[in-house]
């Protein structure tokens, strides 16, 4: 699967909460944390970091149903956020609905060690 594919969530299989204690967005399934997406605020600013999904849940839309829960909570509340995850970067690219509620500065991400297992299809 070439990164820039991303699966839709079926919207029965995954429960995406906040937690705003840990500043994560977290996806389970039957109740069991199998991904996030982590964001920061500050000065009323809001920035999405770095999403996580569990090895055995990739590819099953999961890290989608974090990004589009996290960023139609942003356009709900028209809180335009900065986006540090590339996950989301390309999310936010295939769905041009969201662009408004973010800034994109691909420059800034940080090249995690998920974000280079992506890229290299490991």
């Amino acid at each position: 699967m070439k990164a820039r594919e991303h699966m839709e969530p079926s919207p029965a299989a995954f429960e995406v909460r906040k937690d705003e204690t840990t500043r994560l967005y977290e996806a389970l399934i039957d109740g069991r944390v199998v991904g996030n997406l982590a964001y920061e605020t500050t000065g009323g600013r809001v920035s999405l970091t770095h999403s996580y999904v569990d090895e055995d849940q990739r590819h099953r839309g999961v890290a989608s149903a974090l990004a589009s829960h996290a960023l139609e909570e942003l356009s709900q509340t028209q809180t335009k956020a900065a986006v540090y995850c590339g996950f989301v970067a390309d999310y936010v690219q295939d769905h041009p609905e969201y662009q408004g509620a973010v800034d994109l500065n691909r420059s800034a991400f940080i090249a995690t060690r998920t974000a280079r297992d992506t890229t290299s299809g490991q």
